[in-house]
């Protein structure tokens, strides 16, 4: 794949973009915040508020001209086959790999094999539990445009949260190619950097599943980290994508700086090729020792990792936006505590999270003195009632 520069993306717009501001959405002078006119928002009382995350979604512009910029960046990367295998993985987000455990004994043999490489504690996982629900490997369990960014309790948890989380990591990946190309004078392989970071995260349709009452699956730990990860790699591996973008995927959770972080990916891509049925070193994962990454380290992978740093600050303006909409829905929208944990709030935080999304919640609340204030001038234009 040959090195490229990428077009099209100023410095300026990289910075507006990995700062989180959202298209269409004007910030003006501090501390106070001018929010989304009435075009940009979709507003509806709370008794219309939606259950379904597919009815949410079409609801929002944001979610919907993030997925546009989203695929933009797909179509960005010049490898015209990379390029179209990843927004193959976009539309139809299958864990096709999963076509191989029909059976209990496939998944406890694989179990087992984990279990002796040390990539699974037995007191965390199960057979049982090791694979999320799912019933045809050849049909996500939810599109990719209405996935949660992470966990309930973590970043971008809301519907379309996927596309937001996926689209800001990749423009701060396409800033900090801009930037080496400026200010290093030379090229890393933009391709593999930014075809890492779009897949980095596919599996969590069908990790992060929608559940009945609003909120989502519960994740469990592969190799001591998400298993969410594990099972993007090993639909990446199984999907025959190229190794050198498989090793910078992998390198979104951690790098080979040192060799404790990087025993870390090997340990992930161990795991993910397993679960792929595939070998890791015949792939060119690993290196021949099966102990280390191929040699040299490529930079795409430090790249990758670099652009998956959203959850920094979009972790706790996920849970501190969710502390301050249950303050607000219990004053203003009459909402009890039973009413805490279940739809009736979870449906109310979801769609204005996909109207807005949490950063920008939790930007008004750290504006001006009266954090409440800001954030129910948000709320108020979204749920009217």
């Amino acid at each position: 794949m040959p090195n490229v520069n990428p077009s099209g993306l100023s410095r300026r717009s990289f910075l507006e973009m990995s700062a989180g501001t959202i298209a269409g959405m004007a910030v003006l002078s501090m501390p106070h915040i001018s929010f989304a006119t009435s075009s940009e928002i979709t507003s509806t009382s709370l008794a219309k508020c939606p259950e379904n995350p597919d009815a949410a979604i079409k609801l929002s512009k944001m979610i919907n001209d993030g997925w546009s910029r989203l695929l933009n960046a797909a179509d960005s990367i010049t490898d015209t086959a990379l390029s179209q295998n990843v927004k193959k993985v976009l539309n139809d987000p299958s864990m096709t790999f999963m076509q191989q455990y029909d059976s209990s004994s496939a998944v406890q043999s694989i179990y087992a094999k984990l279990l002796d490489n040390g990539l699974i504690d037995k007191n965390k996982i199960t057979a049982k539990t090791l694979f999320p629900p799912l019933k045809n490997p050849m049909k996500p369990p939810q599109p990719f445009i209405t996935a949660p960014g992470s966990g309930y309790d973590s970043h971008h948890a809301y519907p379309g949260g996927l596309v937001m989380h996926t689209l800001n990591n990749t423009t701060i990946a396409q800033g900090i190619c801009k930037s080496y190309s400026n200010n290093f004078l030379y090229n890393v392989n933009y391709n593999t950097a930014i075809a890492g970071e779009i897949l980095h995260d596919i599996a969590k349709p069908w990790v992060f599943q929608w559940q009945p009452n609003g909120a989502s699956l519960v994740e469990l730990p592969i190799a001591m980290t998400g298993s969410h990860h594990i099972f993007s790699l090993a639909e990446s591996i199984y999907r025959g994508f190229p190794p050198d973008v498989i090793v910078a995927q992998a390198c979104a959770h951690d790098h080979p700086g040192t060799s404790q972080d990087e025993a870390l990916v090997v340990g992930w891509l161990k795991s993910a090729a397993y679960i792929a049925q595939k070998d890791p070193i015949k792939l060119g994962l690993l290196a021949n020792n099966g102990e280390t990454l191929p040699l040299p380290h490529k930079q795409e992978g430090f790249i990758v990792h670099l652009g998956d740093h959203d959850w920094v600050l979009s972790v706790p303006a996920s849970q501190e936006s969710a502390a301050m909409l249950q303050q607000i829905a219990k004053k203003e929208y009459g909402m009890d505590n039973n009413a805490m944990n279940k739809i009736d709030f979870n449906k109310f935080r979801n769609y204005i999270g996909s109207q807005v999304s949490f950063m920008c919640i939790h930007h008004a609340l750290s504006q001006g003195t009266d954090p409440y204030q800001e954030v129910l001038k948000i709320v108020k234009q979204i749920i009217t009632a």
